[in-house]
C-alpha cells in the first residue's frame, strides 16, 4: 500500500507540481495545506503517514510552528521544503525532529531519497524501499551494513547476506576508490552532524546520510546508490558480471566463490540444485556448508588454507574432498586459490568446484578417444572411475585384473598428462578447458 503524503505548500504552481511528482512516484497525496494553521488542521484529521513541510509559509504562522503544534497533538514525520538555509532557521527546525530537509530546487531523485528513508525509519511502507530502482545500503551507529535492499544488490552485484554485518567503510572504499582512512573519516563526519556526503562524480553522484526517527534520534547511516551511479564505473562492471555470471550458469559443474569464513560472495545455477540434494551441500544464510559435520570441517580446513593471506598465490593446487552416499562417491568437491579477492574487504577468496559424479555428463567415449588417443578399455575404465567406482571394482566391471587396470591407468596417465587419479578425473569430468591442477584427496 503506497504512502499517504500532506503537502503543506503556499504557492498553489509549486503545490501542483508536488502534487503531480509524488504521484508519479507512487504516493497518494492526500490533501495540499496553503497556510501553517490549515496544515494543522489537515494534519490532525487525516492522520497522513508523512507531512512535506514548506517552512517559509505566506500568511500566519511558518512551517516549523506548524510542525511543532502537530508533533504536540501526533507523532507524524515531518521533512522541510526550503530554499532558506540560515544558522536560527536550522535551530528552530531541529528542535521539531524531524525526518528530514529537501533544499530547493531538488531534483526527483532527492525527493525520493529523502521520503523513503523517513517512512523505513517509521516502519511505515518498507516495501516501497525494497522496490526501489536506486539502491540503498544502511549500516548501524557502529559502521556495520544491517541492510541492503534489492536495486542495491542489483547495482553493486553484492547480496544482502555478503555484506551483512561487514564495516561500512570497506563497502565505500570499494565502490569509491577511497582509502580506510577516508572512509573512517566521511563516516565520523556524518555521524557529527556534519550533513549528508555526497560520493562519486556526476550529477548523479551518491549520497552517504543520517538515519533518524521521527523523535531525531540517530539510528544509523543510509548510503543511496543512484540506478545511473558513476562513483565506481559500476555499470561497466555490471555489465561484465551479467556476461560472466551468465556463462558459469551454462556449466555442468557447480562454481561456488567463499571467503575463509565460507561465506558466499557468489554461485552458478548449477551449485544451487546441487545443494538441493539430501547428501550434496547446504547454503544456509549466505554461507556454504557440508551436511555431514566431520566433512564440513574437513571443507573449513581446505579453505582456510586457500585463503591464507600470507601463502603464495598457486593457482594450480587443489585439495578435493569426495561427499559419498550409500558408500559411493557422489559429489567431488575441489577447493582452490586463485588471484580472485573480496571486492569489499580485499580478502583471498576460494573457488570450490563441485562435480555431480553421478549425473554429471561425461566425456563420450569418442571425444576421450579424439582427446587422448584412449583404447576402448582404458575409455570403459576412465568412465567407471569418474563415475565414482574405485579401481579394483572397475577392473571387476571389466573382467581384468587389478594389476592389469593399473597397467591400463599408467598409460592412461601418460596420454592425458594427469599425475594421479583425483586429476585425471577432474580433467575427463571439465573436459579441454580443464585446468591440470595439482589435487589432493581429503578423507
Amino acid at each position: 500500500m503506497a504512502a499517504n503524503i500532506l503537502v503543506v505548500e503556499d504557492q498553489r504552481s509549486i503545490a501542483g507540481a508536488m502534487r503531480m511528482r509524488l504521484r508519479g512516484l507512487g504516493y497518494d497525496v492526500l490533501d495540499i495545506a496553503r497556510t501553517g494553521d490549515e496544515a494543522v488542521e489537515k494534519a490532525t484529521s487525516l492522520r497522513p503517514d508523512l507531512i512535506l513541510m514548506d517552512v517559509r509559509l505566506g500568511e500566519g504562522i511558518d512551517g516549523i510552528e506548524a510542525a511543532r503544534r502537530i508533533r504536540a497533538k501526533i507523532d507524524i514525520p515531518v521533512i522541510y521544503v526550503t530554499a532558506y538555509a540560515d544558522r536560527d532557521l536550522l535551530e528552530r527546525a531541529r528542535d521539531t525532529h524531524p525526518a528530514g530537509f529537501i533544499n530547493k530546487p531538488y531534483t526527483t531523485k532527492d525527493l525520493l531519497t529523502t521520503i523513503n528513508l523517513a517512512l523505513a525509519q517509521e516502519n511505515i511502507a518498507p516495501r516501497p524501499l525494497l522496490l526501489l530502482r536506486d539502491g540503498v545500503i544502511t549500516a548501524t551507529r557502529e559502521g556495520r551494513v544491517e541492510f541492503v535492499n534489492a536495486a542495491a544488490e542489483r547495482i553493486t552485484g553484492w547480496t544482502h547476506h555478503h555484506l551483512k554485518d561487514r564495516p561500512l567503510r570497506e563497502v565505500l572504499c570499494s565502490l569509491y576508490g577511497l582509502s580506510p582512512a577516508q572512509g573512517d573519516t566521511l563516516i565520523a563526519e556524518v555521524l557529527a552532524g556534519g550533513g549528508e556526503q555526497r560520493l562519486g562524480e556526476g550529477a548523479d553522484n551518491d549520497i552517504l546520510g543520517l538515519l533518524s526517527d521521527s523523535a531525531g534520534h540517530c539510528g544509523g547511516l543510509a548510503l543511496h546508490i543512484g540506478a545511473a551511479s558513476a562513483g565506481a564505473n559500476l555499470g561497466g562492471i555490471r555489465r561484465t558480471q551479467r556476461v560472466l555470471h551468465h556463462l558459469l550458469d551454462q556449466f555442468a559443474l557447480g562454481v561456488v566463490i567463499v571467503d575463509r569464513d565460507l561465506r558466499i560472495a557468489y554461485h552458478n545455477r548449477f551449485a544451487q540444485r546441487v545443494a538441493g540434494f539430501k547428501h550434496g551441500l547446504v547454503f544456509e544464510r549466505g554461507l556454504l556448508a557440508v551436511r555431514d559435520p566431520a566433512l564440513h570441517e574437513t571443507l573449513r580446513t581446505m579453505v582456510g588454507q586457500a585463503t591464507q593471506p600470507e601463502a603464495p598465490v598457486d593457482p594450480d593446487a587443489a585439495d578435493m574432498l569426495l561427499l559419498e552416499d550409500d558408500g559411493k562417491a557422489r559429489f567431488a568437491l575441489i577447493v582452490t586459490r586463485g588471484s580472485h579477492r573480496d571486492a569489499v574487504a580485499g580478502e583471498p577468496l576460494a573457488t570450490v568446484l563441485v562435480f555431480d559424479l553421478a549425473h554429471h555428463p561425461q566425456l563420450s567415449g569418442s571425444a576421450l578417444r579424439e582427446l587422448y588417443g584412449l583404447t576402448r578399455t582404458e575409455i570403459s575404465l576412465v568412465q567407471a572411475l569418474t563415475g565414482g567406482t574405485s579401481l579394483e571394482d572397475g577392473a571387476q566391471e571389466l573382467g581384468i585384473a587389478v594389476n592389469t587396470a593399473r597397467t591400463h591407468l599408467k598409460h592412461i596417465f601418460h596420454k592425458t598428462g594427469a599425475k594421479r587419479q583425483s586429476e585425471l578425473i577432474h580433467q575427463v569430468e571439465t573436459g579441454p578447458p580443464g585446468l591440470p591442477l595439482r589435487i589432493r584427496r581429503r578423507h
